[in-house]
């Protein structure tokens, strides 16, 4: 507009040193001076204050990339293959642009913030003050798993409504996996349990989580880490376990590392689960006649027809006696159904 700074100060009122300041970028372009250059020049105040909360943006996300660019390291704590996978990055190359892309993913401001996050969860992360590498990919798992269940449309928590649904997932087992697949989903958020299916990432040895996303609706995650439905199925009414019979404070990672770091209540928490599991599947009733199987579990049709009149998969009883260790580990496996978590949540089963 050819005005001088001079002249500027003396129709605002401000000092020539503060015009030029202003200018130069190095002092704040308040609500207060944008009301007098909206006086002085007639161009509005609003067009001021979003044009400096531009620049301060531009001028803070620039200090905050140059942060960023010494912590590059993070990044490569990571598979970054398995993250252009996931989709969660575009590249696998390891820039201050994939850094904030992670970061994002992760919903936290650095890479401090985000381990610090990890090590409040239950379990997985409480071993130590130090992360091993498959705690970063399971770290992805969870995250992936909190944002789909999230997305998910949940009744509010039924405790009553989930008891009695026990029976029809047990049910389910039968059933082919196209048709499970959907209706475990369905039919748990109708009591307010948003269960997901994600793919376990590799180096990592997790198979469920719960989690508590708001006091009316739990996160139920589960991975195909074992590739079998006896697994699947136990690990489902596993984490249903700990909904039903521990509290909504903590999240439970469930995976095959039970060492001594875990914590007591943990072990408790854990051993609780996995008697819920185990009579939810073998139910009381058909305890006696399990228990004359596992003295003699062959030949396999003997267990196809416990199966039947149990009403559970025989993959199931495989796996169950497999456990405890009435069946070699090598034995019956042509029962289980193979199974696989595509990555946009699908089954393929064989």
């Amino acid at each position: 507009m050819g005005i001088p700074q001079a002249d500027l100060a003396r129709r605002t009122g401000l000092s020539t040193k503060h015009i030029n300041q202003i200018v130069q970028g190095s002092a704040v372009l308040t609500p207060e001076t944008a009301l007098l250059l909206e006086r002085a020049v007639g161009i509005p105040a609003s067009l001021w204050n979003q044009m400096e909360a531009a620049w301060r943006t531009h001028v803070s996300r620039a200090e905050s990339r140059e942060a960023l660019s010494s912590q590059l390291d993070w990044l490569k704590r990571f598979s970054l293959t398995e993250l252009v996978k996931r989709g969660i990055l575009p590249t696998k190359e390891c820039t201050v642009d994939n850094l904030e892309r992670l970061l994002t993913f992760f919903g936290v401001a650095d890479p401090e913030v985000a381990e610090s996050v990890w090590r409040g969860y239950r379990t997985a992360f409480r071993r130590s003050t130090v992360l091993r590498p498959d705690d970063y990919a399971t770290a992805v798992w969870l995250r992936q798993a909190e944002i789909e269940a999230r997305e998910l449309i949940c009744a509010p928590f039924d405790r009553t409504a989930l008891l009695d649904l026990l029976p029809r997932l047990r049910a389910l087992t039968i059933e082919e996996p196209v048709v499970w697949r959907a209706e475990i989903t369905r039919l748990c958020a109708q009591a307010g349990v948003a269960v997901v299916l994600v793919p376990a990432p590799p180096n990592s040895r997790v198979s469920g989580v719960t989690r508590w996303l708001t006091p009316e609706k739990v996160g139920v995650a589960l991975s195909d880490r074992f590739k079998k439905d006896d697994h699947f199925w136990f690990t489902l009414f596993h984490e249903l376990g700990h909904v039903l019979l521990h509290g909504k404070r903590l999240t439970f990672i469930d995976d095959t590392r039970r060492d001594s770091d875990t914590t007591p209540e943990g072990d408790r928490s854990e051993a609780e689960a996995d008697a819920f599991a185990a009579d939810t599947l073998i139910p009381p009733e058909h305890a006696a006649a399990y228990r004359r199987l596992a003295q003699r579990p062959t030949p396999f049709t003997k267990i196809e027809s416990f199966a039947r009149q149990a009403g559970i998969a025989p993959g199931i009883v495989v796996g169950r006696l497999q456990y405890d260790r009435a069946l070699d580990w090598t034995h019956g496996n042509k029962l289980k159904l193979t199974i696989e978590i595509t990555p946009t949540g699908d089954l393929k089963a064989d």
